[in-house]
């Protein structure tokens, strides 16, 4: 069992250090290697954890929305549980974290 946690981080690492680099060539003449780690995160815990909060945001929502409704507040409440969570997770760059 040990050695398969090992061989399992060794492997992440590994790949770490290609995504890293990778991304780091493939950007303009001011991208560094952190910024490739930086990518690396977002592809490893930031995206799949921005999708889980989206898809759990929007079962909140589809409870929510009667109650929204009588609020008139419907797209007010979709727009911050649905809306941003998504655009954060699927339309920014990728590593950059500044939105």
């Amino acid at each position: 069992m040990n050695k398969l946690i090992a061989s399992l981080l060794i492997s992440v690492g590994l790949v770490g250090l290609c995504l890293a680099d990778t991304a780091a060539t493939q950007c303009d003449e001011d991208c560094t290697v952190e910024q490739g780690w930086s990518a690396f995160g977002d592809v490893l815990l930031v995206r799949p954890i921005g999708t889980a909060v989206t898809i759990a945001n929007f079962g909140i929502f589809a409870v929510a929305s009667p109650f929204a409704a009588m609020a008139d507040a419907t797209e007010e409440v979709y727009q911050t549980l649905v809306e941003e969570p998504a655009d954060y997770t699927f339309n920014r760059e990728l590593g950059d974290f500044s939105k």
